[in-house]
């Protein structure tokens, strides 16, 4: 892998329109708010949910399609050129996939906590569009990668993986919603299971590995992890993926129990690699945003354990429900949202330098007590919630989710702040140089 250095040289050309990721990062603030303000406001549907419409449904795909999925694809169309250098073929189908998938989440969300069928089909055919319309930019920018550059093909690998698992995972819930209202799938407990792995460990779960390659020696200022040890990591997270979803369909569960344990091999290697990156750094004071993101990677272990238990009966009743829980809120959100305490910044910085303008320093553009005030009430959250779904108990329920939407309120006024910054220094005015030639011509 590269230095950082070498990444940041000319990455300001590769700057796409700021209002492009922008949209995306916004939409994420306002899905992230709506998943605890559901949480908060219906304790009891969350704490004994097993399935089907409703607010706890509703929820969960705040979360996944909201937040993470939408952050996603922020990051992909714009940190992807911006570390490889290698530039999107124009603005306008990036601002499609946007068209469709912003407003088809927020109906599809809609549509389930409603129960209306026909509400959650316009919703997921928007989100399907969008979707494809990514799948399609991205896969080719990651072609092109791997084909020209051997240094990202950690990056590269991961993402086609994580795509491939996003195509997967988009089927199986087009054909949750149509069963919805139809009722052919034979075993729908099994398609659920199926698409949650497909989308959770599949699609997210081989961005934030992939991404991970770039982005935490971005942050630290180190060398990245050797693209040997990278290339273990992505054999074993994708044998273990892969059989993890065959032992799902197939109902053996002695080899969903090997992908497990395949991922968990994988996960271990890949924190040894993150852990000497952070260890040989140039910036160590990397702040609460890599204490999230080290909390994310241990609920990345926990989860996997939590599914191997669960594969042999031994987590209890609530078991495959907490598993769902720490994976998506205890892993990949707590993850992300420490990323992009970085990433925001870091874009917003690049486009203002893009501008010729003078960007604000780091410790002006996002400050430790925000984001050491928004990090504690999530812990906290995640803590109550868990503790709710495991008693199934409505009450830790509600205060988790009420102290997830304090946190989630203070991570948007840090966001906002942010971009605020940024617009502000945009539109200060350019500080030119006086020549003499010029002063002598002013002089009367």
């Amino acid at each position: 892998m590269s230095f950082p250095g070498s990444i940041l040289m000319g990455a300001q050309s590769q700057l796409l329109d700021p209002t492009i990721p922008y949209r995306f990062f916004a939409a994420a603030l306002v899905f992230h708010i709506l998943l605890w303000a559901l949480i908060a406001a219906f304790p009891a549907d969350i704490a004994a949910f097993g399935g089907g419409p409703g607010p706890a449904l509703a929820a969960l795909h705040s979360l996944t399609l909201g937040v993470l999925a939408m952050t996603a694809m922020g990051v992909s169309f714009q940190m992807l050129p911006v570390a490889t250098g290698m530039l999107l073929r124009g603005a306008t189908a990036p601002r499609a996939a946007s068209w469709f998938f912003i407003p088809g989440t927020a109906v599809l969300v809609w549509g389930m906590a409603t129960g209306e069928h026909p509400v959650m089909a316009l919703g997921g055919l928007g989100v399907a569009l969008g979707l494809a319309i990514y799948m399609v930019l991205v896969a080719g920018l990651l072609w092109r990668i791997l084909r020209r550059a051997v240094t990202f093909e950690p990056l590269s690998g991961f993402g086609l993986a994580a795509l491939a698992a996003l195509a997967v995972a988009l089927a199986l819930g087009l054909a949750l919603i149509v069963d919805d209202d139809h009722g052919f799938l034979h075993d729908r407990a099994g398609v659920i299971t199926l698409h949650f792995v497909a989308a959770g460990f599949g699609f997210m779960g081989m961005l934030a590995l992939g991404f991970s390659h770039i982005l935490v020696p971005l942050f630290a200022l180190s060398e990245g992890v050797p693209v040997g040890e990278s290339r273990t990591v992505f054999t074993l997270a994708v044998a273990g993926l892969l059989a993890a979803l065959a032992g799902i369909f197939l109902g053996i569960p002695l080899l969903t129990a090997a992908g497990a344990l395949s991922g968990l091999l994988g996960v271990a290697l890949h924190l040894r690699g993150m852990t000497h990156c952070l260890a040989t750094a140039m910036r160590r004071k990397l702040g609460v945003s890599i204490l999230l993101m080290r909390t994310g990677w241990f609920f990345l272990v926990a989860s996997l354990m939590l599914g191997l238990a669960t594969v042999f009966d031994l987590a209890g009743d609530r078991g495959f429900a907490l598993f769902v829980f720490v994976a998506l809120f205890g892993w990949l959100l707590t993850f992300l949202l420490g990323a992009l305490q970085r990433i925001l910044p870091f874009l917003g910085a690049m486009n203002a330098t893009s501008a010729g303008a003078t960007p604000p320093l780091m410790s002006e553009l996002a400050p430790e007590g925000p984001r050491r005030a928004h990090a504690a009430c999530h812990v906290l959250a995640l803590l109550l919630v868990a503790a709710g779904i495991t008693l199934e108990l409505p009450l830790p329920v509600r205060l988790g989710g009420l102290a997830g939407l304090f946190g989630a309120l203070i991570y948007t006024a840090f966001a906002l702040r942010v971009l605020w910054l940024i617009r502000g220094c945009l539109r200060a005015p350019k500080k030119t140089t006086e020549t003499p030639e010029t002063t002598d011509k002013e002089k009367p």
